[in-house]
């Protein structure tokens, strides 16, 4: 027993040395493949063991490891690598930057590509999944609520309605306080047709006919929102430094898709979207009394058909009617996207479609758009890109006036409106207006329906937005990049009121025989237009 112990422990004062013989120090550095930078904090461990330790300042570091063993470095916004150790042990080991949000990348000037943590001024990013997620007509809608110190303000809930932007308040009181557009490197028009033109402001339709009466699609709604890749906002400052004094109220960068395809094969998607509107709640009013009167008396005829609060009580067994909900409609909204890709390793092709109609909660209201993209990235050589693209948009839409009614809104024209009388009876056989209380049809109250039906406006809208993107990096330090743009649209509009309405006087058209002998045709057309849509 006494030899065998002595064995034994000879024979571990011999193995001892050969362990240590097995084991070594390995001494590297980690750097960023991208630009040679060291990698501070990376973690190295050796596969399968608990044994590991960190880069110090420089990126180097030392770790105790035998042959055959694998080293596994990684750090936060790198992939992962590993090496196995053999004979002859590489000192250097180069990461890849990862594509996570740790290195999110973010579109400056003139569409360049930067690490958001490399600028020195703060940016906030919307994706374009998020964007195309929201299905709004007028895509700057569903920035409200994604990016801070943003405000966007419909100016109405009617089809085809403008909607304006605002970054971090108002910096003008005379002057416009909507930031600058920018697609693709190239800089788009969001202006709202004016349409009164004094001091040469804008192009009217009628020089006494400013905004507050009429509303236009502020134009970048044009752009198609499943187009969208990424949109960038940048404000204050920092937009002033990128993109000049244009952009003194901010600026949204859009960058576009492009095609994903590189087998050859053709990439087909489809989406639609419906969606209904319907207005569920309104402002609590007492029928029982009727119009006309002073201190519950009424007023002898013919006066008694003023639109004057608390007249005597409606005699029992009145029918009353619901004109609100026999004015109002539910409105719905139909969104169809299609997109084809094409594409080879150097080469790829995107064209995309899209069908949008709005038929809005006020009667006689309609929105349609088109739109059509193509686009191409081609990759010429080892230094050229080109990134070509043409964008059609044709819209059209029908809308009511506002602030034209007696009261200045529908809205307010139905809670004062008689409630014995039913709307939905609002012309003769001829087609003309019903007159309730004034035998002059121009000095006569208009019947909301029957207004809503004769008195509107619409416009019709064909833009073209082509781009052109060209790219040269003959050395890594050195990139030269053209943008080119070519953006323009014509709108045609008009205005329709009618002769018998109570915003016109007989004066202003002359006598109605001379009006539908001079316009019949014209009235006709349109007629005919609205009644297909207005049923």
């Amino acid at each position: 027993m006494r030899k065998f112990v002595t064995k034994f422990v000879a024979s571990l004062f011999l193995f001892v040395p050969l362990v240590s013989l097995a084991q070594s120090s390995i001494t590297g550095k980690v750097v960023n493949e991208k630009d040679g930078s060291p990698v501070v904090g990376a973690s190295v461990t050796v596969k399968g063991k608990g044994s590991g330790t960190k880069t110090d300042a420089t990126g180097s570091f030392t770790i105790a490891a035998a042959k055959g063993d694998v080293l596994v470095i990684s750090s936060v916004g790198f992939l992962p690598q590993q090496s196995k150790i053999g004979t002859n042990v590489s000192p250097l080991f180069r990461l890849k930057v990862t594509d996570g949000t740790m290195d999110e990348v973010v579109v400056t000037a003139m569409d360049r590509k930067k690490a958001s943590r490399e600028l020195g001024y703060s940016t906030q990013v919307v994706s374009g999944t998020d964007i195309q997620e929201t299905q709004r007509e007028n895509f700057v809608n569903s920035l409200q609520g994604r990016v801070a110190g943003i405000t966007v303000t419909p100016t109405t809930g009617a089809a085809g309605a403008s909607s304006g932007i605002i970054l971090r308040g108002f910096n003008t009181l005379s002057g416009t306080n909507q930031p600058l557009f920018i697609v693709d490197g190239v800089i788009l028009d969001n202006s709202t047709l004016n349409s009164n033109s004094q001091g040469g402001t804008g192009i009217g339709l009628a020089s006494d006919l400013p905004n507050r009466n009429n509303d236009y699609t502020n134009r970048i709604a044009d752009l198609n929102p499943n187009d969208i890749d990424q949109v960038t906002v940048l404000k204050g400052p920092e937009a002033t430094a990128l993109y000049g004094s244009q952009a003194s109220n901010g600026a949204i960068v859009i960058t576009t898709k492009k095609s994903k395809a590189t087998n050859g094969k053709i990439l087909v998607s489809y989406d639609n979207n419906f969606r209904f509107q319907k207005i569920q709640r309104f402002a609590d009013v007492n029928n029982d009394y009727g119009p006309g009167g002073s201190n519950g008396i009424p007023t002898a005829p013919p006066l008694a058909g003023q639109f004057t609060s608390y007249g005597p009580l409606w005699p029992a067994g009145t029918a009353l009617y619901d004109n609100l909900n026999h004015f109002y409609r539910t409105g719905f909204s139909q969104t169809h996207n299609l997109g084809l890709e094409f594409g080879t390793k150097d080469v790829g092709f995107r064209a995309s479609g899209q069908y949008f109609d709005n038929t809005g909660v006020v009667p006689n209201n309609f929105y349609t758009k088109y739109n059509f993209k193509i686009s191409n990235h081609t990759v010429i050589g080892k230094y050229i890109t080109i990134d070509p693209s043409l964008a059609y948009t044709y819209s059209d839409n029908v809308k009511p006036l506002k602030g034209t009614t007696a009261n200045g809104g529908y809205l307010l024209d139905l809670y004062s409106w008689p409630a014995n009388n039913d709307i939905r009876n609002y012309q003769d056989a001829y087609g003309g207006k019903l007159a309730l209380f004034n035998a002059n049809y121009n000095s006569d109250f208009d019947n909301p329906l029957w207004s809503a039906k004769n008195n509107f406006s619409g416009d019709k809208t064909t833009r073209y937005v082509a781009t052109l993107g060209i790219n040269i990096n003959p050395f890594p330090w050195l990139a030269i990049a053209g943008r080119f743009g070519y953006d323009t649209y014509k709108t045609k509009g008009f205005l329709f009121q009618h002769p018998q309405s109570f915003i016109l006087t007989a004066a202003t058209l002359g006598s109605l025989d001379n009006y539908y002998r001079t316009y019949k045709g014209y009235n006709h057309t349109i007629t005919a237009t609205v009644k297909r849509k207005f049923g």
